[in-house]
């Protein structure tokens, strides 16, 4: 109970965590305000520092000069901007002309006699109010009593005259003195002069000390974070760098192009907006309109016709329609990384907050926020909510448009994937996966089996509609490929993964999907009937390995001279784990993919036409090759022989296994007359106490007295390895090891790939075969040295 309360209790301490940050940050942005201005500011002038220091300038003074450049190129380019503003300001009144004749042929004169016309619409509604009867009664007209002058007398006519005449009536101030006028003026610039001057010093103190702010950055994270910080770093400090870059880069070129259009146009001071268009363009949105008003006031007041007027604002929109469509996306690329709905929602959001200012922040700040969400997990959802990524993978779109029965949005997505993908990983990436999600909502009752059947029958539907789209075999080319039969492991979802995978190997093979309705005795009895070459058992995670298991056992007995294939539909299982928990006198071979099993059939059924192995393209590969990287590295860290660090071996193993998409791996180690496995995936966790007595029969033992990476391609091809007994009885046909040899030319085992088919691999995987070799047994070195160091000291002590 106490865990589930504090679950339940840990979304309210984020609102209540978030609504306090948006509260400091908004009674506080006084102080966050010119932080986040000098920080977008050195995001723009680190890199001219930067290479002033390379040029061997000292830090401070590269600061210095940079900050004073700058400093110069405003001053300046506000006295120009000054110079043009007072010149426009002069020559305003000449066009008071031009004004007054546009105004009079806009004939605004006529909003008069729409006031009329509303005023008796009025006049009807309170008519239709008061029941239809109106009264008009006169305005009686109040006459004011007038004062007597005298006490005793009238008041003389010419008195009376003078009373009813209105007096006029004239205030005159005093003149302000010089201290208001100041006052006036100069207590509006206070703010913005204080804002700008503190801007300035956070700028300094931050050009001067990066290195410091970086280093308390890193020692706040935490010295466990320090690559995820210094990643999070880099990446939010690049992007945004280059954001600024590029965006200077195309304001810059947008001013230039305006002001020499506005030039040619013939509007007044085109450097004056040549200038606030290339300023007013860094802020989102609105920048770009406020650019745009000065030059079409102006325009609009010089020429006494309407021409200049539409060219000027002809010359504005199709400047941005190109810039916003084709220019920055060109330039920006991937700079952000954020959507669109994201870039709005961050301008509305940050402008409520701190107004004017926060519309400026507002990418560079969601950029940080976003690399933020990136690489700390706790903060996910900003990467969700404002990255440019689609928020659900295709699999997950996939399986909400059939929850949705949105069968021709499902169909669009899976045609428009088949388009730049090859079918059989578009079905692993999207159908296997929905597949699975069916299962695992039906086995934790979140869908009820009725609902579960109605949606995998559309899945059925959508595949076989998908299926008629397809190249079709003739049936003598039928006749002459081999017979393979597609079993499903238990329901209808195996059925229905059995028949993604009669499309994948319609090329490969003459292929029979068994129903998932047959019984056993019957299912067993159409197999001997049909006496297929190659078997495949396909079961859909998450229940599926049981009933893999127990199928493959049952063919095995009633069909013992067949191959068979268990194929276990799922991104995250590995052959090694696969491997590990179905035996291999069930079934010879284990795959995790339709695209494996189409290799492993290629490989089995014909041989001849076996394709080179390429390097690794999809994005399991190179998830797997970067965990291989890094665990080598782990693996200089640790005791090789050593209880404890033991596991560090087998997660390489693990990991070496995944990145040849093999279901074996095996590192053998020998230390003088001991000889055991350090480590091994995709074998029962017994045979570790067994290998020692066969360590002389098997191959493993024959690669110490090679020099170099053994590579068997077909293993039952190779006349000293064909009758090995360890290969024969786990039906290895592939063979890949590097020797485990010492500086010195002592070779102490071996690191091992198996496979139970043949197969190739490349020269880049052969190199790493043997990269990681040596990471191991320079580990393996260093403990031998530590151990003899160990020993050296007491004797001389």
């Amino acid at each position: 109970m106490s865990e589930a309360r504090q679950k339940s209790k840990r979304p309210d301490g984020a609102l209540v965590t978030g609504i306090l940050v948006i509260a400091v940050l908004y009674f506080a942005r006084d102080v966050f305000i010119p932080l986040a201005l000098a920080g977008l500011l050195a995001f723009l002038l680190v890199p001219a520092a930067t290479r002033l220091e390379r040029w061997r300038v000292r830090r401070t003074l590269a600061a210095v000069l940079v900050i004073v450049l700058s400093l110069g190129g405003t001053i300046a380019l506000g006295w120009v901007v000054l110079g043009q503003v007072y010149n426009l300001a002069i020559d305003l009144p000449q066009y008071q002309q031009n004004v007054a004749e546009k105004l009079d042929s806009l004939h605004l004169n006529s909003a008069g006699k729409l006031g009329n016309t509303l005023a008796m619409l009025t006049s009807l509604s309170k008519q239709i109010k008061s029941g239809g009867s109106t009264v008009n009664s006169p305005i009686p007209r109040v006459v004011p009593r007038q004062r007597v002058a005298s006490r005793g007398g009238t008041m003389p006519a010419s008195s009376a005259n003078n009373l009813s005449q209105p007096v006029a009536v004239q205030i005159e101030e005093p003149e302000a003195s010089m201290t208001a006028v100041a006052e006036r003026t100069m207590i509006p610039l206070v703010h913005p002069l204080a804002t700008a001057f503190i801007v300035v010093i956070f700028l300094v103190f931050m050009l001067l000390g990066r290195e410091d702010l970086l280093v308390r950055g890193l020692r706040l994270a935490g010295s466990e974070r320090i690559y995820a910080t210094t990643t999070a770093i880099d990446d939010a400090s690049a992007r945004v760098s280059r954001y600024l870059q590029m965006q200077l880069v195309v304001n810059l070129c947008y001013g230039t192009v305006s002001g020499l259009l506005l030039w040619w146009i013939g509007v007044p001071h085109p450097l004056l907006w040549a200038v606030l268009t290339c300023l007013l363009r860094f802020v989102p949105y609105i920048g770009i309109l406020m650019a745009a008003i000065g030059p079409l006031l102006l325009s609009f007041a010089v020429s006494p016709h309407w021409g200049m007027l539409a060219w000027t604002a002809m010359t504005f929109v199709v400047l941005e329609i190109a810039t916003a469509n084709f220019v920055e996306p060109m330039l920006y690329g991937a700079s952000t990384g954020m959507s669109a709905i994201a870039i709005l929602t961050a301008a509305i959001f940050w402008t409520l907050l701190w107004g004017f200012p926060g519309l400026l922040l507002s990418t560079p700040l969601t950029v940080c926020l976003l690399v933020m969400g990136r690489q700390v997990p706790h903060l996910h959802f900003l990467e969700v909510l404002f990255g440019e990524e689609t928020a659900l993978p295709s699999s997950d779109r996939f399986y909400q448009r059939m929850l949705a029965s949105d069968i021709p949005a499902a169909r669009s997505l899976l045609e428009e994937m088949m388009k730049t993908k090859a079918r059989e990983e578009v079905y692993d990436s999207v159908l296997a996966p929905a597949l699975s999600r069916i299962e695992e909502a039906r086995h934790s009752e979140q869908m009820t089996a009725t609902r579960a059947e109605g949606v995998l029958q559309s899945v059925e539907e959508l595949v076989e509609d998908v299926a008629s789209k397809a190249e079709i075999i003739s049936e003598s080319e039928l006749g002459s490929l081999k017979r393979v039969a597609c079993v499903p492991a238990r329901d209808f979802a195996d059925e229905i993964a059995c028949q993604l995978a009669l499309q994948v190997l319609a090329d490969k093979g003459s292929v029979h999907v068994m129903s998932a309705d047959l019984s056993t005795s019957d299912l067993l009895q159409a197999l001997e009937s049909l006496e297929p070459d190659v078997i495949c058992v396909i079961g859909v995670p998450p229940h599926a390995m049981r009933h893999l298991r127990m199928r493959c056992h049952q063919i095995r007995t009633r069909v013992p001279n067949a191959v068979v294939i268990a194929c276990v539909l799922s991104k995250e299982s590995d052959l090694s784990n696969v491997r590990s928990r179905i035996k291999t006198e069930d079934a010879q071979h284990v795959v995790c993919s339709l695209q494996l099993l189409k290799d492993y059939l290629t490989s089995l059924l014909h041989p001849q036409a076996l394709p080179p192995e390429t390097g690794p393209e999809t994005e399991k590969e190179i998830t797997a090759t970067t965990d291989l990287v890094e665990t080598v590295r782990e693996i200089q860290e640790v005791d090789v022989f050593d209880e404890p660090d033991e596991g560090i071996f087998s997660q390489l193993a693990t990991n070496l296994a995944r990145t040849f998409e093999a279901p074996i791996a095996l590192i053998a180690v020998a230390d003088g007359q001991r000889r055991f496995w350090e480590a091994q995936c995709g074998l029962a966790d017994d045979l570790l106490s067994t290998m020692g007595s066969e360590w002389d029969l098997s191959m493993c033992s024959k690669i110490v007295f090679s020099d170099s990476t053994l590579v068997l391609t077909d293993t039952a091809e190779d006349e000293c390895f064909a009758n090995d007994p360890f290969l024969k009885d786990k039906g290895v046909r592939f063979y890949a090891g590097a020797p485990l040899k010492a500086h010195d030319g002592e070779v102490m085992g071996s690191l091992c790939v198996l496979d139970t088919r043949p197969r190739q691999i490349t020269e880049e995987q052969k190199a790493m075969l043997t990269s990681v070799a040596n990471a191991v047994m320079t580990a393996i070195e260093l403990h031998r040295t530590a151990k003899t160091d160990e020993q050296t000291v007491p004797r001389e002590s």
